[in-house]
């Protein structure tokens, strides 16, 4: 092969790593600035004293049709968010997903730790607020402080869309991945097992988290 073809084939080669490599840093970006508005919105009416009030709207904004729903989608945060997302990204990269699982499990810790150090009252304790009576739903009562369903899938859904090939190059599911964390987050609050306060703790340790274990599986040379 001449050195003229050569060198034709290598800047094609070139342009096609760097078009994915842009595409997947948009669709990072695309999540994380999502998710970044999505929690700060919730920061600023926390901020604005609107905890209570904000929680109280989200809770008796209701009917039993959404009761059933929210039931089951926050149901997903538990442990099938979880096994989708480190299965899938095991399959795509396995030491990633290995690097991807213990930040996970690190996290699930981290937040069960500050559960049981502060063991905050969930809504139906604090008072604040009348508590809806939801058919099939077990109320908590203690440990409110973080969400740990919104830090799970703040974390699961961030790691499906940095880590799946077809993921990574959609602007398109970076947002909707970001929209649904925070439809987690909105459905704890809706069913009355947390406050806003405690979603938005929970989604930001999520972050914090994802960020840190890129960084190390990028560290590693596992995957971008």
């Amino acid at each position: 092969m001449s050195q003229k073809k050569q060198f034709s084939v290598k800047f094609k080669m070139f342009q096609h790593d760097e078009v994915i490599i842009f595409a997947s840093i948009m669709a990072q970006s695309r999540f994380f600035l999502t998710a970044f508005l999505l929690l700060l919105s919730g920061w600023v009416a926390v901020g604005l004293g609107l905890n209570d009030s904000a929680s109280n709207w989200i809770h008796h904004f209701s009917n039993h049709t959404i009761d059933n729903f929210f039931i089951h989608f926050s149901w997903l945060a538990e442990w099938l968010l979880i096994i989708l997302a480190i299965l899938t990204v095991f399959y795509v990269n396995y030491k990633r997903g290995l690097v991807m699982g213990i930040g996970l499990g690190i996290q699930s810790i981290f937040v069960a730790l500050i559960k049981n150090y502060f063991n905050a009252p969930r809504p139906i304790e604090a008072k604040f607020f009348a508590i809806r009576h939801i058919e099939n739903l077990e109320i908590h009562h203690w440990q409110s402080f973080p969400s740990g369903h919104t830090a799970v899938a703040f974390f699961c859904m961030g790691l499906l869309t940095t880590s799946i090939p077809r993921l990574q190059k959609s602007i398109f599911w970076g947002v909707a991945c970001a929209i649904f964390a925070a439809g987690i987050g909105y459905s704890r609050i809706y069913l009355g097992q947390h406050f806003l306060f405690d979603v938005c703790t929970g989604g930001t340790i999520a972050l914090l988290f994802l960020r840190l274990s890129i960084y190390v599986s990028k560290r590693l040379d596992y995957g971008v």
